[in-house]
């Protein structure tokens, strides 16, 4: 009697599996032919990442009450590197290297000396650091600059 029971259990699970074969309506399949054509014009190269220590650095700069480091480059870029997670990218208008950097101490703000005699005065209050002002030397060569703690004027010679 056991094995007239199994066939009938064999034979109704297979009823029931055939039936839901059945039951389910399976789509039609059409071919469409789609031709892809890719070119340039539908690309765009951009950088995503920046990671590690900027490329060809020619001078650095720390605030010490702030805790902020900035690193200036040959190609005249600036990186500001704060607490963790806080890294930002700018860039000065020409390309220039950054021959120094000095901060207003506790200021928001920062001075960068470039290689074709401009100094720019950097705002970083804001989410984007940006150039406030900028000043061109012309006939002069400057040497040396400075910026002391508790004075409002920059010297240079």
């Amino acid at each position: 009697m056991s094995a007239v029971m199994d066939k009938m259990k064999k034979f109704k699970i297979k009823g029931v599996l055939d039936g839901l074969r059945s039951s389910v309506n399976t789509p039609a399949k059409t071919e469409l032919d789609i031709t892809e054509t890719l070119r340039s014009e539908h690309f765009e190269i951009c950088k995503t990442v920046r990671h590690g220590f900027p490329f060809q650095p020619t001078a650095l700069a720390y605030d010490p009450v702030q805790h902020i480091l900035a690193i200036g480059t040959k190609s005249g870029s600036l990186r500001i590197f704060g607490r963790p997670g806080v890294d930002c990218h700018c860039c000065h208008p020409e390309e220039a290297a950054v021959i120094q950097i000095l901060f207003l101490i506790n200021e928001g703000a920062l001075v960068t000396v470039c290689s074709d005699d401009t100094l720019h005065l950097w705002n970083y209050r804001q989410k984007r650091p940006d150039i406030v002002h900028t000043l061109k030397f012309m006939k002069e060569r400057n040497q040396r600059k400075s910026l002391p703690f508790p004075s409002n004027f920059a010297f240079v010679t």
